[in-house]
């Protein structure tokens, strides 16, 4: 039984002393494994992790093990466990938390700093010092501690948001977004209606951005692509125009588009070095590059759902685009009921 001395447990939410948890042992290699259920320290919580979803970074950390860095080195055969973008429900509390009830609902921020260097002091909990040192801590789940292919994780308590009893868990993964990440659309808070947007990608990340900025008033709104099926999606949530930029010449049509200036952001959501380029000469004169991505819940964005025990399946639609899938998710719905028969 999960007792730990100075947490807080309810018997509405048992928990198990051991929980299964997919570990990294090679590149390539995932296990799912019994671990002990972690215990949560002051200022933090225990979740249980109802929904995940597979992020790209996800793949890399599985494949290479960049950038995740457990013990100073390579995550590999380190019984690490990956997934960051994931939500869930409160399961106990560490010693004096009262900021959160067992049994709420929650989205994560993956980052936690050590509150104490000098960039936590300035706010830039992303930019730790500290960052990867657990025991000064520093928390990064999923690329420094241990993240959400399990059924229990630790979070501190800045990291987390409810979530509306009208979102769907498979929507709550998408409100997660991991630090730095978050800072490039932030800047969008300042954009003026009538603006225009361009967003490069019409991944998971571009699409998010294509709600968000239409969302905010953005005109035109531009999404750029070579996927015709998700460039539709990219219509379908409010993008003005669309561009296969294998049929046509982006940065040409977004300034035909903007009277021959440029657009006064551009979203880059695809990473390559091609891509940056085009963002580049398609800006206008002091206008912003955003190198990030913004949560928002555009149902059309998550396109699969597997059990916790079929991680690699799910990891396989998503690193292959089996079937068009854009965002896979990861459910565990079932750890509340496996806690439960435990306890009887």
């Amino acid at each position: 039984m999960y007792d730990p001395s100075g947490v807080k447990t309810s018997p509405e939410f048992p928990v198990p002393a051991q929980m299964k948890a997919w570990v990294l042992g090679g590149p390539d290699e995932l296990f799912l494994r019994d671990k002990p259920t972690p215990v949560p320290g002051s200022a933090e919580v225990l979740v249980r992790i109802d929904a995940v979803a597979i992020c790209a970074t996800d793949l890399e950390v599985i494949h290479g093990g960049s950038p995740a860095s457990i013990q100073g080195g390579l995550p590999f055969n380190k019984n690490f466990t990956p997934g960051h973008e994931y939500m869930g429900t409160v399961a106990a509390l560490g010693p004096g938390v009262d900021e959160f009830e067992i049994g709420e609902r929650v989205s994560v921020e993956i980052h936690a700093g050590c509150g104490q260097c000098k960039r936590c002091r300035q706010g830039m909990y992303t930019s730790c010092l500290n960052y990867g040192k657990p025991d000064k801590g520093h928390r990064a789940n999923g690329f420094t501690t241990d993240g959400g292919f399990a059924e229990y994780a630790i979070n501190h308590i800045n990291t987390l948001a409810r979530v509306p009893d009208t979102m769907s868990d498979a929507e709550a993964t998408l409100v997660v977004t991991a630090g730095t990440s978050m800072y490039g659309l932030t800047e969008l808070g300042g954009l003026v209606a009538g603006e225009s947007v361009v967003v490069i990608g019409p991944g998971p990340i571009g699409l998010l951005a294509v709600a968000v900025a239409k969302a905010l008033g953005a005109s035109p709104v531009i999404l750029t692509g070579t996927r015709n099926k998700r460039l539709a999606i990219g219509k379908e949530l409010g993008a003005d125009r669309v561009i296969n930029i294998a049929e046509e010449n982006a940065v040409e049509v977004v300034k035909q588009l903007t009277g021959g200036i440029g657009a006064d952001y551009v979203i880059e959501c695809a990473g390559t070095e091609a891509t940056l380029n085009q963002a580049i000469h398609m800006t206008n004169r002091g206008g912003k590059i955003c190198l990030a991505a913004f949560p928002h819940d555009a149902t059309k964005i998550h396109t699969h759902t597997f059990p916790l025990a079929d991680l690699p399946t799910a990891l396989r639609y998503a690193r292959d685009r089996v079937e068009d899938a854009i965002k896979v998710v990861v459910t565990n719905r079932q750890a509340g009921i496996l806690a439960s028969a435990a306890a009887e």
